[in-house]
């Protein structure tokens, strides 16, 4: 049985669900990640789309991160970035080794706010 982590409420999404890159619900299962095995619905937000939630991650969350970033990229199928502060081509994505996706994604959390998980990034906040 997993332990919920105490959260405040002026945690970031990232923190409050384990997620470094705080992609949503639609997103994991874009990914073909796997319901109560691989994420749960966080919290939820509006967009101009409507309601939105956050994937909560169960389990590791860089290696989650980056099976969901393998199977579709920075880009949706409309063209559009899923992230407004980074966009790589796929095939830059691909040819980068684990530890380097783990420095992009860890760059990534920077961005997004996050500071409960930096030691899963060793490279956070370097120049």
């Amino acid at each position: 049985m997993s332990e919920k982590l105490e959260t405040s409420p002026t945690q970031f999404r990232t923190d409050r669900h384990n997620n470094p890159t705080a992609f949503t619900v639609a997103v994991a299962e874009q990914a073909h990640l796997v319901p109560a095995v691989d994420y749960e619905p966080g919290d939820s937000f509006r967009t101009i789309l409507g309601l939105a939630y956050t994937a909560r991650l169960i389990g590791d969350p860089v290696a989650l991160t980056i099976r969901v970033i393998d199977r579709v990229g920075f880009r949706t199928s409309g063209g559009v970035a899923r992230w407004m502060y980074i966009e790589l081509p796929q095939f830059v994505w691909s040819a980068l080794s684990s530890d380097l996706k783990r420095d992009v994604i860890g760059w990534m959390y920077e961005r997004e706010g996050g500071t409960a998980m930096r030691e899963l990034f060793p490279n956070y906040g370097r120049a």
